[in-house]
């Protein structure tokens, strides 16, 4: 009798697990699909283009009018904060420029809809800077996370929330910090810590 309820529990947490993880997968878009390859174009316009060439008209373009960028180091900054702050810091100095690379593999997609009905997307990855003209492997680099929300508004898509965190400073010959694994979870619980304990004394 003990057995069997204990294969019962077992099978039951078994079946939430595989559900959590079907729903976690549906969640993001593969590379494949048409969001995601909007998404990557946007972010090479955006950065590509914006950031490393400095092209400011592309800033103007994709940014919404309700922009809000969040740094974890300098702070948070609107739509026109945000567009001064391009044209200064990072175009101001055009000898000692930061350039920004996508690191290959860490982008993922999350559709946001309204009844089926797609009018956004969120966008999380892991990029890296450094000085343009300067070997990051001899002068260093910085790693960091970032997550985007992408809004389509009258079929264009702008740039409503930006957040970048998490900079991580790697020195010459340093090698640069692997994200930690992500952690299974269901219903809030970490699956990797999780411990069922049943007793069943006396139960025959």
């Amino acid at each position: 009798m003990k057995h069997r309820i204990t294969l019962v529990f077992l099978a039951f947490f078994a079946t939430l697990f595989l559900f959590s993880l079907s729903t976690a997968a549906k969640a993001q878009v593969a590379e494949n699909s048409p969001l995601f390859k909007t998404v990557m174009e946007l972010d090479r316009q955006l950065f590509d283009e914006g950031f490393n060439q400095c092209k400011l008209a592309r800033f103007e373009t994709l940014a919404a009018p309700d922009l809000e960028f969040f740094h974890d180091k300098d702070g948070r900054q609107n739509r026109a904060e945000f567009l001064k702050a391009s044209r200064q810091n990072i175009c101001g100095n055009p000898n000692s420029r930061p350039v920004r690379t996508l690191l290959p593999g860490s982008t993922q997609v999350f559709p946001l809809e309204n009844n089926g009905v797609l009018y956004g997307a969120i966008q999380q990855g892991v990029h890296r800077f450094h000085t343009q003209g300067q070997d990051p492997a001899k002068y260093g680099y910085t790693d960091a996370k970032f997550s985007h929300v992408w809004i389509l508004n009258k079929g264009v898509w702008q740039l409503k929330t930006a957040l970048s965190f998490d900079h991580q400073s790697v020195k010459p010959g340093q090698a640069a910090a692997k994200p930690a694994p992500k952690a299974q979870t269901l219903f809030g619980l970490t699956l990797a810590s999780y411990r069922l304990q049943l007793d069943y004394a006396g139960v025959e």
